[in-house]
């Protein structure tokens, strides 16, 4: 029945019966063949995989509601990338819940840029950390090096920021809709990314920031990169959450050496040297990773 439905409309529809980063859909997926007999299923309501609940949302849920994002999208000039699309990244396939729909503003084939690194730390760091990651980040960026984070305040602007000085590309993975202005007054700042790499987020474009949408979306910045650079952390940083997708995906995790031992700061770094993170005193510690990571994948 829906053989000759448009598949971005299908996974979109999937995505608004689900929900953005819902297990579940792929939980489904996985006992069928193809987007189109699992829509056809769910559509004429004789799927036995899912729960009663589950049922009842998905019968609410239109190819109305999917058109209308789409057509929004369109004319906002955001990019609708899908699995079966040629330039979903096939290191996003790799893990575990990978996003049904990733909605981009720029260019999307930075998803896919051979060397790529995450930046990442704290929202509030020191002048120090914010001048490491910005040498570390202009530095791989001029090398060809892709650089990746969450577009939060701090060590993430740093990271973006500096990568674009540096002539580089840059992947801006956020935890709210690409539309909705959070940070608050940084609308020009995301567009700017845009015209040096992508923007993206698998929440609908107009989706709010809640705290557990930021946690989500950071197996995503892990997911998308050959490895990971911790700046600044404390204790109960975010960032360990990232570092933690990182490691169920098999990522090399570096660490910034802690300004000082000391203080809670820069605990976060402490704890994960302490458990074997490779600690990077120069962008050059990186880049030979990258190097020598890239020679053995061709040999």
């Amino acid at each position: 029945m829906l053989e000759n439905t448009d598949r971005k409309l299908l996974w979109l529809w999937l995505d608004v019966a689900f929900g953005p980063a819902d297990k579940r859909l792929w939980d489904v997926m996985s006992y069928y063949d193809s987007v189109e007999e699992m829509c056809d299923d769910l559509l004429s309501l004789r799927c036995g995989y899912v729960t009663q609940q589950e049922a009842e949302k998905i019968a609410c849920c239109t190819f109305f509601q999917a058109k209308q994002v789409a057509e929004y999208c369109e004319k906002k000039g955001i990019y609708i990338l899908t699995p079966d699309d040629p330039l979903y990244p096939e290191r996003l396939k790799q893990i575990e819940c990978p996003p049904a729909v990733l909605f981009c503003r720029g260019d999307v084939s930075c998803l896919s840029i051979e060397k790529s690194v995450a930046i990442i730390g704290t929202r509030e760091p020191s002048d120090y950390s914010v001048a490491v990651a910005e040498e570390f980040s202009s530095f791989l960026a001029e090398r060809g090096v892709n650089i990746i984070s969450g577009f939060a305040m701090g060590i993430d602007t740093a990271a973006h920021r500096s990568a674009m000085r540096a002539g580089g590309s840059t992947v801006a993975v956020m935890g709210c809709g690409l539309e909705y202005d959070y940070p608050r007054g940084r609308t020009g700042f995301k567009r700017e990314i845009a015209t040096h790499g992508v923007a993206i987020s698998e929440f609908f474009p107009q989706a709010r920031p809640v705290p557990e949408n930021f946690r989500i979306r950071n197996r995503i910045v892990s997911a998308l990169s050959h490895c990971v650079l911790v700046v600044e952390a404390g204790i109960r940083s975010g960032t360990l959450n990232t570092v933690n997708h990182a490691l169920s995906q098999n990522k090399d995790v570096f660490v910034i050496p802690p300004h000082d031992i000391f203080s809670e700061k820069y605990a976060g770094q402490c704890a994960l040297l302490r458990d074997g993170a490779v600690e990077a005193y120069s962008p050059k510690d990186i880049l030979y990773f990258l190097n020598k990571a890239k020679m053995q994948n061709y040999t």
